[in-house]
């Protein structure tokens, strides 16, 4: 007598039983919990629980760590005032390139636009270049910006409320100097070791003097004050200065480098840059996102980066769980016979174990996410970690985000769900004859 061939159950027709009989989660769910499961594989289902929540809260405080310090570098750009950026890009006969006519955007119709629009919240010309910064033997190149009195009233803002108490003392014998101040950053102060009330020259590498113009344009300033944004790049290689000493330093007196825009909120900027596009052309608009293009996208990439690295935790603990369905499937391999001899499909059969994985996967990912979001909501609201003085958080910066959680669950659990296809095919293929026979 010639045995039937046993027809294989797919991980869809699993998944179909599992939806359409609920006795075979009952059924899973019964034989995860039978007394009569050995200690080892007790313990190896427990280690795949522990694996796979592990997982999932390494992922969750990964991530919700990395979008803090994402959030906080959004907060320290929407502080630096330069939210949206004009710069000219069509020559004008007269002006040298990278200038334009300090009346040049009010004949467009973009500064009737910035003067109404309720999204705008100020905007200033501004009359840059590069230069060398020289304090005694020390040297580096920087951006000095002349801006309006309204624009540097926000810069001196930013040194007496952010900056380090020990970087607004003059040096002992210093006396109140009669030439133009400058402001410069932290980092750079840092750098040269600058304090308030240090006389510093700038040399411009493109600017010249002389009977035959071959001696660079210099000029002293003292430091008036040290800013702190936050934003490193800046406080490295930006000096501001009153827009008179610039131009004085420049010799030119009606051409401004760039406008620059500050928002209410700083995700209406897109916005009104594309609006600016339209009203301006001839001039190049960018917004705070395209002025810190390759800093996002390197933040991307290493959020990416730490996914895949952090999901690999889960992919290993689903072989723990694939370990646990095979010892189960060979353990209760001839109750699986008498369910089959009793009529039950194989899609049944494979749908039990399937219910088994879940199960196990289901309640790592659910401690996961408990777990995870404890810590955060810890880290969060006790801030014991602190950092080290290179950071420009004191403590570690944590952002709650659903989006997150969801994201990370329903991964794992596909990871999951994947790994129990296998053990839930073999447990289909067992042929009942000889699972009651031998088992």
């Amino acid at each position: 007598m010639k045995n039937t061939p046993v027809k294989t159950a797919s991980g869809e027709g699993a998944i179909a039983h599992l939806m359409g009989s609920p006795w075979t989660a009952w059924v899973g769910f019964r034989y995860l919990k039978s007394k009569k499961n050995s200690k080892f594989l007790s313990f190896i289902t427990l280690i795949s629980v522990l694996g796979v929540a592990l997982g999932v809260t390494a992922m969750i405080v990964v991530l919700s760590v990395m979008d803090g310090f994402e959030a906080e570098l959004k907060k320290r750009l929407m502080s630096t005032e330069l939210h949206v950026l004009i710069t000219p890009t069509v020559a004008v006969p007269g002006v040298e390139q990278n200038f334009a006519p300090s009346n040049a955007l009010s004949e467009t119709r973009a500064e009737a636009f910035l003067k109404s629009d309720s999204r705008v919240d100020h905007y200033w010309p501004v009359i840059s270049t590069e230069a060398i910064l020289k304090t005694g033997k020390k040297v580096t190149g920087v951006v000095i910006k002349g801006v309006t009195e309204e624009r540097l009233s926000k810069v001196k803002s930013q040194v007496t409320e952010s900056a380090e108490p020990q970087m607004l003392i003059k040096r002992e014998g210093a006396e109140t100097s009669r030439l133009p101040g400058v402001f410069v950053g932290q980092e750079l102060a840092y750098e040269l070791s600058m304090i308030p009330g240090d006389e510093v020259t700038l040399i411009s590498p493109t600017e010249t003097e002389g009977p035959l113009e071959a001696v660079p344009r210099l000029k002293r300033y003292v430091v008036e004050g040290i800013y702190k944004s936050g934003v490193p790049e800046q406080e490295l290689h930006t000096v501001f200065a009153a827009d008179s000493a610039v131009r004085s330093f420049l010799r030119r007196t009606q051409v401004v480098s760039q406008w620059e825009v500050t928002v209410k909120n700083f995700d209406d900027a897109p916005d009104v840059a594309t609006k600016l596009r339209d009203l301006a052309p001839g001039f190049r608009v960018q917004d705070w996102i395209q002025l810190n293009a390759h800093l996002f996208a390197s933040l991307k990439l290493e959020r990416i980066a730490m996914f895949i690295i952090l999901a690999f935790i889960i992919i290993v603990a689903s072989f723990n769980i694939v370990t646990t369905l095979t010892l189960m499937v060979l353990e209760k391999k001839r109750e699986i016979s008498i369910l089959k001899a009793m009529g039950a499909r194989n899609g049944a059969v494979a749908a039990i174990f399937l219910a088994e994985g879940i199960f196990i996967g289901g309640s790592g990912v659910g401690l996961g996410l408990i777990s995870g979001a404890l810590i955060c909501s810890i880290l969060k609201r006790y801030e014991f970690i602190t950092l080290p003085d290179i950071y420009y958080d004191r403590t570690l910066p944590v952002t709650f985000q659903p989006s997150y959680y969801a994201f990370v669950g329903v991964c794992a659990l596909i990871i999951v769900i994947t790994a129990c296809f296998y053990p839930s095919k073999r447990a289909a293929l067992i042929d009942p004859l000889e699972g009651i026979r031998f088992g």
